[in-house]
């Protein structure tokens, strides 16, 4: 697994990154030009990755890398840094992890589920899914489906979408005839702009910096798309405004949200910024008639605290070490399957060849022949004495199973 996630590679780099179905489906096919032949590309607002199914983790990681770097239009040496890399059982548990919605900036939020699902339904359209990509894939969203039905790690996000119905009802009444704009489209600024069409709010408008998901938001909204240098013009119509942007600076300034209540002739307005670090300037909380809730404003009003929150992730983390025990053992299973199949193959094929050989030999020489060969590769294996990672490789090696 290689790429770009919340905590290490900046927003800059991330929007970059985030474009739209055909570009997820030009960089699977640039990982096939590199000789991979199963790969997925995981884009959200809070990741852009590859992940992969390969035999060689750091020749993987050096293509995948230029790649990355490639679709940013940046130098490789300069992107890696702000790149991570996770190979093995550190791979598996974060692809874990990811599904679940623990490595979200939003812990908890139920978009992630769908987008694994997505980015694997694109990567089999593309003709890069594989047994063993299928079989994590699988697996991991089982876990994820285990830990939000067996654990509250679900409730931090559902209640942060709850709390902005009520303050939306605090503020404005009825919802029916309330008007509102998405910025962006964070994961959670889209539960919230779900929890608020279910409450009653029919009007949508939507704008993004990237015009064609722009349109696609639209389209899925049912609403007008603004562009961002239509914010002035957006900000009047609004009785509600949900920031997801993730944007470098201010999106939403105070000077542009007095304007606009002035338009407004003072009707109220309401501002959430879900964004990390924040899309609206704090200086709007000075501008009478405008109510801004931050991120952490709206956290403190979802959980009721810090050991809460610790106390759900370390439930969801003990699901996810169960089901990455129980994937490794069927895992482990199939192999032994497989090995203990081509040994069979493997030790009638000598028996085969010795008949062959002599047809007429007696059973005391046919056996002792057949000892002799049989106990061949495991001789020089054992004089090699070479550490094997598990008993069905060992296997394998001693018989030359991978030989044959």
């Amino acid at each position: 697994m290689v790429g770009a996630e919340h905590r290490r590679a900046p927003i800059l780099l991330r929007e970059h990154l985030q474009g739209d179905e055909s570009d997820a489906l030009h960089l699977l096919s640039r990982c096939r030009d590199i000789g991979l032949d199963q790969a997925m590309v995981v884009a959200t607002c809070d990741r852009c990755e590859v992940w992969a199914a390969v035999d060689d983790p750091a020749r993987a990681t050096s293509g995948i890398h230029a790649l990355i770097a490639e679709a940013a239009g940046a130098e490789t040496a300069t992107i890696v840094p702000q790149l991570h890399a996770l190979s093995d059982e550190a791979a598996l548990r974060y692809a874990f992890a990811v599904a679940a919605s623990l490595e979200s900036q939003v812990i908890g939020e139920p978009q992630v589920l769908g987008q694994i699902k997505d980015a694997y339904r694109l990567a089999s359209r593309a003709g890069m899914s594989g047994s063993t990509l299928d079989g994590i894939v699988q697996a991991a969203l089982a876990a994820a489906k285990r830990v939000r039905s067996d654990t509250d790690i679900a409730a931090q996000s559902v209640s942060m979408a709850a709390c902005v119905v009520k303050l939306s009802r605090q503020v404005h009444g009825k919802l029916d005839k309330v008007a509102a704009l998405l910025i962006g489209d964070g994961d959670l600024g889209e539960l919230v702009a779900d929890q608020l069409t279910e409450a009653g709010v029919k009007r949508w408008a939507v704008m993004h910096p990237v015009s064609s998901r722009g349109r696609e938001m639209a389209a899925r909204r049912q609403a007008h798309a603004y562009t961002p240098d239509q914010l002035a013009e957006a900000l009047v119509e609004a009785d509600i405004v949900i920031a997801a942007q993730d944007s470098l600076g201010y999106v939403v300034t105070a000077p542009l949200v007095e304007a606009a209540l002035k338009k407004r002739r003072r009707r109220p307005v309401l501002l959430l910024d879900l964004a990390v670090p924040g899309d609206i300037d704090p200086a709007i909380d000075k501008v009478d008639d405008a109510f801004r809730y931050g991120f952490e404003d709206l956290e403190r009003l979802a959980m009721t605290g810090r050991k809460e929150r610790a106390e759900a992730q370390d439930a969801a983390y003990k699901v996810i070490d169960e089901e990455l025990a129980q994937f490794r053992r069927a895992a482990a299973e199939r192999g032994a399957v497989d090995t203990v199949t081509k040994l069979r193959a493997h030790f009638e094929a000598e028996r085969q060849a010795l008949l062959a050989e002599n047809p007429q030999m007696d059973a005391a020489e046919l056996t002792r022949r057949l000892i002799g060969r049989l106990l061949h590769q495991p001789t020089l294996a054992l004089k090699q004495n070479q550490p094997e990672k598990s008993l069905d490789e060992a296997a394998r090696r001693l018989f030359g199973l991978d030989q044959d």
